[in-house]
């Protein structure tokens, strides 16, 4: 769990527990119920430090997931394989196999970085509890991440503080959807422009002429999967502006060559 390419335990005291468990209603965030679940938490610490294993989820929580450290700041599952010597203990929960895939777009973005990038996007989240680390809403680095790891890797290598992350305006505003468009656009706008007051209306105006310029939806979804021609950020951005699931290989030939045009 110590692996530095883990969003999920990247080490330096930090770890995201905003998958656990892997059912939750959309928009939840831990941070706004911490009263509540640190009870729960030091509960099923003292549950399973006594041997007594957890039986399957119920609800929206795991008995499974608890304090790493004596401080309670650190939470995590308590039952993966890292912390016991390989041996998956999960399996009584009855999401082991779910608990295993699941990912989100920040920690496969983080994958994606160098070492480098990683550990500057991790100092502003130095001295964070789990709660603050894990959250999109406190956490102005996840919701980086969220764009995708071009974007992320741009604003890495400005090395920007916790505040300066909080005072991007674009962060909070833009649609994580255009992050692969956003990551073009900085190939001829420059890092710099992650900085600017106004790269959101700047962006906004960008995805407009280029939704214009791809035209309507045709009334039938024809070609393949845009996930198998594409890479996840840039499917994601055609989805949102395209509004299509599927295209040709020449229809998404020529959508890539309208880009540069628009970001005119």
């Amino acid at each position: 769990m110590s692996q530095v390419y883990s969003l999920c335990a990247p080490g330096q005291g930090l770890s995201c527990f905003a998958c656990c468990p892997p059912i939750r209603p959309a928009g939840y965030d831990h941070a706004a119920h911490q009263g509540s679940l640190r009870r729960l938490l030091a509960d099923n610490t003292a549950a399973v430090s006594q041997g007594r294993m957890p039986g399957p989820i119920t609800g929206f929580w795991c008995p499974g997931l608890g304090f790493l450290d004596r401080a309670g700041r650190q939470v995590g599952c308590l039952l993966h394989p890292a912390r016991h010597q390989g041996q998956d203990l999960r399996g009584p929960t009855g999401y082991a196999a779910k608990c295993g895939r699941e990912s989100c777009a920040p920690a496969r973005a983080f994958a994606e970085l160098t070492p480098a990038a990683r550990e500057a996007l991790l100092a502003p989240c130095a001295g964070m509890d789990s709660f603050a680390f894990s959250s999109p809403r406190l956490n102005p680095v996840m919701r980086l991440l969220a764009f995708g790891p071009k974007v992320a890797a741009a604003a890495a290598g400005l090395r920007p503080s916790l505040e300066t992350l909080r005072g991007w305006a674009w962060l909070w505003r833009a649609e994580e959807a255009m992050g692969w468009l956003l990551g073009r656009a900085l190939g001829s706008w420059g890092a710099g422009a992650l900085a600017e007051p106004g790269l959101n209306e700047r962006l906004a105006q960008a995805a407009g002429r280029l939704a214009q310029a791809l035209g309507p939806s045709p009334p039938l979804d024809p070609g393949q999967a845009l996930e198998e021609l594409a890479h996840e950020w840039e499917a994601r951005c055609w989805r949102t502006l395209a509004g299509r699931r599927r295209a040709r290989p020449a229809e998404l030939a020529r959508w890539r060559a309208l880009v540069e045009r628009a970001l005119e």
